[in-house]
């Protein structure tokens, strides 16, 4: 009786291993991969890009509404490249890219290689640092300013002078991105007194050389506020209202409710590893995870994380409930920037993570993220919405129409546009000529009224602003093309102010 040969079955190959700093790597991927997909698929920018476009026109120690140094960086950049629509959308990434990078080497050094990397997938699902990657104003320098100081602390403990210095050079570099960065500098103060990293008299001094760079750095800015009249100040303080403790709960409720959403694909991407790991999937003898002693989280991580976190969160409770501030929406950008070491560590805490799955499952959520936000910004009804829809604004069609109505009301060159200072900053972006931007005489100093009446001004406005006397009948102009939605669709107009002096 003859038996059938044994069938051999090939032994199953393992994957390629999957390194810790891949999720370093990822997340710094897709922040390049969403500034491009804004790129290719936006019609305009945020109003916040043209905001820095309008003040880069001239260097100032600050101005009306804000600190100087995210304008200061664009002006370098356009000093050095020339006046184009992308410099925001590539420091806005350069920006993300150097945040990535720091809070890499903070969770390295807290949490771990595997648990960082870990983090930072996390964290490049933000949708501030993925579906907003193209969104350059003071909270994006402010975070990555906020990330290297953390960094240079971390280091500044264990020895060396000039890592106190640098911690001092980055919390001066924060103040100068935004006044908010003192609350949580304030957490990074707490974190090092009550991990212990203050105890010797030489950490003291390495502080007290720190604070004082940080002085030094800002005093130039703080001595504008003061001959300024403290319009930066006056501007923060708008956010103040009067309201019962009613009211004042619901800026709590919408607050946090706003944060949610903004960290949901985090979220989301948690959830599915959970569920996959609950269906057994994840506990295939290939897919165990071991940890490893270097990636033992540092027993000092509580601390650290309510210094870098929960600081921050109580004191916006306190500015809610005791003095009924309004919270903005984008304070949380800083506030939650070090959300994802948390998340990390109190998941890994239960069970070691899989990252070869975390990154599948990542990459899923980021690639319906990119499709969701095609189509969005493929489809004309967008500006039917009463809602501003920046980023939908046809900025290149608006700066063509804008020149060519000045063009046919005077043979001068067009130099100032005014009006809307978001239209009209993308008149002036987008146009060849690049006239200068004049919103008002204290928020455009540099743009002086005796040259607007020499020269005269074009004025670009929504559809509902009033146009000043003494200009000629305005343009409508219509900013979308459909015509199935032309006469729903938003529309701006264009009115122009002549040169009082004659052009030769």
């Amino acid at each position: 009786m003859s038996t059938s040969p044994a069938i051999v079955l090939p032994a199953r190959r393992d994957p390629l291993p999957i390194q810790p700093v891949y999720g370093l790597g990822i997340s710094a991927a897709m922040v390049l991969v969403w500034a491009a997909w804004a790129a290719i698929f936006n019609l305009g920018q945020f109003g916040d890009n043209i905001e820095q476009f309008n003040w880069a026109q001239s260097l100032e120690w600050g101005y009306h509404k804000h600190p100087p140094l995210p304008t200061w960086l664009l002006h370098g950049f356009l000093a050095l490249f020339g006046p184009t629509p992308y410099g925001a959308y590539v420091l806005a990434a350069l920006s993300l890219l150097g945040t990535a990078g720091f809070t890499w080497l903070i969770g390295r050094r807290l949490l771990g290689e595997r648990v960082a990397s870990v983090a930072l997938v996390l964290w490049g699902l933000h949708l501030c640092f993925s579906h907003r990657a193209q969104l350059y104003n003071h909270n994006t320098v402010l975070v990555l300013c906020m990330a290297g100081t953390v960094w240079a602390a971390l280091r500044a403990r264990e020895g060396g002078w000039h890592w106190w210095l640098l911690t001092g050079v980055g919390a001066g570099a924060a103040m100068l991105s935004k006044y908010q960065a003192l609350v949580p500098l304030g957490g990074l103060l707490f974190a090092l007194a009550w991990s212990g990293s203050l105890r010797s008299m030489a950490q003291r001094a390495g502080l007290a050389l720190a604070i004082a760079t940080m002085l030094a750095v800002f005093a130039p800015h703080a001595a504008w506020v003061v001959q300024h009249d403290f319009s930066t100040l006056r501007y923060a303080s708008e956010a103040v209202e009067s309201a019962n403790l009613l009211q004042r709960l619901g800026f709590l409720v919408s607050f946090f409710a706003n944060q949610v959403r903004i960290v949901f694909p985090s979220l989301l991407t948690m959830a599915i590893c959970g569920y996959l790991m609950r269906r057994g999937d994840l506990r295939r003898p290939e897919a165990v995870v071991t940890r490893d002693v270097r990636d033992v989280p540092s027993r000092e991580f509580g601390v650290w994380s309510f210094g870098l976190i929960g600081v921050t969160v109580c004191v916006l409770i306190v500015m809610a409930i005791g003095a009924g501030v309004s919270l903005r929406n984008h304070w949380g950008v800083q506030t939650f920037q070090f959300l994802c070491l948390w998340l990390a560590y109190r998941w890994d805490r239960g069970t070691p993570i899989d990252l070869r799955r975390l990154l599948q499952v990542a990459l899923l959520v980021q690639g319906v993220s990119l499709a969701i936000y095609a189509a969005e910004h493929r489809d004309p009804h967008g500006l039917i919405s009463k809602r501003r829809i920046d980023t939908m604004y046809p900025a290149q069609r608006i700066a063509d129409a804008a020149a060519a109505h000045w063009r046919e009301s005077t043979n001068c060159p067009l130099r100032y546009v005014g009006g809307d200072v978001f239209i009209a900053g993308m008149a002036s972006l987008y146009s060849p000529v690049h006239p200068q931007v004049f919103d008002s005489p204290a928020a455009t100093p540099w743009v002086s009224t005796a040259a607007l009446e020499r020269d005269g001004m074009l004025y670009v406005v929504d559809e509902d602003d009033t146009l000043p006397a003494g200009v000629q009948p305005p343009k409508v102009f219509n900013l979308v093309l459909d015509e199935q939605v032309h006469k729903l669709a938003k529309t701006i107009r264009f009115a122009v102010k002549l040169p009082a002096a004659p052009c030769g």
